[in-house]
């Protein structure tokens, strides 16, 4: 079975142990922000939707805008301590939310535990570009992050489930499974990120500046359409919301169950193809999703998007792996992270502009022409300049 995992089987052990502690938490922070604040916080903390909205905010930037300190401190204070340090505060935050009566509190709990979680994605990351199999960085970049992102759904439909009826039973879930976090992270509390025995080589650390436009744009052109993509879909498309569903559901099982297929293509034939027709495939879909008509165009895009993904991520992280510096990797990995979390941010917001300035379909356009330029621009870039 280890033949045929991107990961070397030394360390697979500690490897999981973190996946599993990252993903968790993960599906801690979604139902608690996503599925239990919505129902405890007015009744319990009598607190508004703008309020404990913002604490969503406060954490999110607080997180995204000190990764690259992060990173820094799980390579060098050492991954298991960054990470048992996560699990004790979001335990901690859980048992004082109780107490935040006052959105201040609940505020401050908020950004203590985006903190803290801003060592969790360049540590993982980096980690499993360290114990990567050679020749399989794609795809163990791409398959760690598929074991972790579905934990965030998870929590918000399960922890939701159980709010709208009882939100204290909610809290105390939520309490139980971030102790069992804890845990599992107290036993990674020596592990530290293995550092390549290798003779120190100069880097250009100017070719940084390459990687922001992908890192920035990837986030940003999904998020112009992310809060509007509901009304969009029911006003110019028709469709109801479970129907939407059932669209993005179809379009990310093809590129998660493509991932195997394409992450191998990366390894093997470099990621320089699977990269630019990746980005060119989603700029594609969001134009022509901005006029399709009839149901079959809609399937039929969220099957292109779906491979469009499916090639653009391990191409991506083929891009990072292959060209990032081993030299404080997890810091310049929190860096990247940083940029893509800004264009989360600032994505909704530009979106809106858009929208309410040249119509609902400008944000849709704006982002195709997001991805196109990018997918131009990296396509220059490789043919002009010498990428490993």
């Amino acid at each position: 079975m280890f033949r045929f995992l991107p990961w070397a089987k030394e360390g697979l052990s500690v490897f999981l142990r973190l996946v599993l502690a990252v993903g968790l938490m993960e599906g801690v922070r979604s139902g608690f922000f996503a599925g239990l604040l919505p129902f405890y916080a007015p009744e319990h903390l009598g607190l508004g939707p703008t309020t404990f909205t913002l604490a969503f905010t406060f954490h999110q930037l607080s997180e995204n805008l000190s990764k690259t300190f992060g990173g820094l401190l799980a390579e060098r204070v050492g991954f298991g301590r960054t990470v048992s340090l996560a699990a004790l505060i979001g335990f901690l935050t859980l048992l004082l939310t109780p107490m935040a009566h006052a959105g201040w509190v609940l505020w401050g709990l908020a950004v203590l535990w985006g903190l803290s979680m801003s060592t969790l994605y360049p540590g993982l990351m980096t980690l499993a570009s360290r114990i990567a199999v050679p020749g399989r960085e794609a795809r163990a970049l791409s398959f760690t992050l598929t074991l972790v992102m579905p934990w965030v759904g998870i929590g918000l439909v399960g922890v939701g489930q159980v709010a709208q009826k009882d939100s204290e039973t909610a809290l105390t879930l939520l309490i139980l499974a971030q102790g069992l976090v804890l845990l599992l992270a107290l036993s990674l509390f020596p592990f530290r990120i293995p550092i390549p025995k290798t003779a120190r080589e100069p880097y250009p650390f100017h070719r940084l500046l390459l990687f922001l436009p992908a890192a920035f744009g990837q986030t940003f052109a999904p998020a112009l359409v992310s809060l509007f993509i509901l009304r969009f879909a029911k006003e110019e498309l028709g469709l109801e919301p479970i129907a939407l569903g059932g669209l993005l559901l179809l379009g990310g099982g093809l590129a998660f169950g493509l991932l195997p297929l394409t992450g191998r293509q990366v390894d093997r034939r470099g990621y320089r193809f699977a990269l630019v027709s990746g980005l060119l495939l989603l700029a594609l879909v969001m134009a022509h999703l901005a006029f399709a008509t009839s149901p079959w165009e809609l399937l039929w895009l969220a099957a292109l998007g779906g491979l469009g993904f499916s090639l653009f991520l391990p191409g991506w992280n083929g891009f990072l792996a292959k060209n990032l510096p081993q030299e404080n990797r997890a810091a310049i990995w929190g860096g990247l992270m940083t940029v893509e979390g800004l264009g989360v941010a600032l994505g909704p917001a530009v979106g809106g502009l858009l929208w309410e300035t040249f119509g609902i379909r400008a944000p849709l356009l704006f982002g195709s022409a997001i991805f196109l330029a990018l997918s131009l621009f990296y396509a220059a870039l490789f043919w002009r300049m010498r990428w490993n």
